[in-house]
């Protein structure tokens, strides 16, 4: 039987926000469950298909938003590897694909914490949030995004170089993506919730790999045939990759992904706690302020 992944119990990285700034705002998640971005209770529709819309629908701003910025500062990884496949210069790809995904993942993982809020169904301005997530990430993010950049580079330009090869090589090239994609999908969610070193969140990531195989598929599936896609049909995908580029298939994964996150790791369980401190601190607070208050009444010169 399969290990749980590191990080459950009483050793458990809260999430990097309420970990840092749960004195201020509780970090990453502030509302309870099911809670709109306006503070309504809402009831989750029972198909994906609403599940997704109503989230864009309360979070559309955020998601293209950071979106966006994702799109435009990975420009440079994308200039990178294309400049290496087409002068057949790997030069560019050892050097410029780990750079441009240095450059590239905070916002990518911005992205990441955009649609969590939207699958938490988080209230707040989503710039305020973002600023904070990416500062809080951003160590994290440029150790991520340098091995995913090179790794990624890597193979692409392997792919792309090799002619006539026999068919167990073949084989081992895409068992080499498949695991490639599918650890660095599952290493996304825990990198923005939790404080954890990078070592344990890719044995993490394994394991949950291991641990559900449909979900793991259905993510790098998805992954894999949205980006091929887009490299298909450029440059008509061009104006597509700059709106949806990345929010798209992130918030897709992320929503198949949520659940067996949540339950590894008791993430709404110990946001909830968190939240139901501040209120019972803000409650003391607020009773302490009236009972320093002077009474009224009293003699009037």
């Amino acid at each position: 039987m399969t290990d749980a992944p590191e990080g459950r119990g009483p050793g458990f990285g809260l999430t990097r926000g309420a970990a840092r700034d749960k004195e201020r705002d509780m970090g990453l998640f502030n509302t309870l469950n099911g809670m709109g971005p306006g503070g309504v209770q809402e009831r989750e529709p029972r198909t994906a298909l609403g599940r997704f819309w109503q989230i864009y629908t309360h979070h559309s701003l955020g998601l293209l938003g950071s979106g966006i910025l994702a799109s435009v500062t990975a420009l440079v990884y994308i200039a990178s590897l294309y400049l290496g496949v087409e002068s057949h210069g790997l030069i560019f790809v050892l050097v410029g694909c780990p750079l441009g995904g240095m450059i590239a993942m905070p916002q990518i993982l911005g992205v990441a914490d955009t649609a969590l809020r939207g699958i938490r169904g988080e209230a707040g301005f989503w710039w305020m949030k973002y600023r904070r997530a990416w500062k809080n990430n951003l160590r994290q993010s440029l150790a991520f995004g340098f091995f995913v950049g090179l790794l990624f580079g890597f193979q692409y330009f392997i792919i792309r170089h090799t002619e006539k090869v026999p068919f167990f090589v073949v084989v081992l090239m895409l068992a080499g993506i498949f695991i490639a994609v599918a650890a660095a999908s599952w290493c996304v969610p825990q990198i923005v919730l939790m404080e954890l070193p990078l070592r344990r969140i890719v044995m993490n990531s394994i394991t949950l790999s291991a641990q559900h195989p449909l979900k793991t598929l259905g993510v790098v599936a998805v992954t894999v045939l949205y980006w091929f896609a887009i490299m298909v049909t450029y440059p008509f995908s061009l104006l597509f990759y700059v709106l949806f580029g990345f929010w798209l298939p992130m918030l897709i994964c992320l929503m198949v992904m949520w659940r067996p996150i949540d339950d590894a790791f008791d993430i709404t369980e110990k946001i909830d706690e968190l939240n139901a401190k501040k209120r019972a601190e803000e409650k003391a607070a607020e009773a302490a302020e009236m009972e320093d208050q002077p009474q009224d009444g009293g003699e009037e010169e």
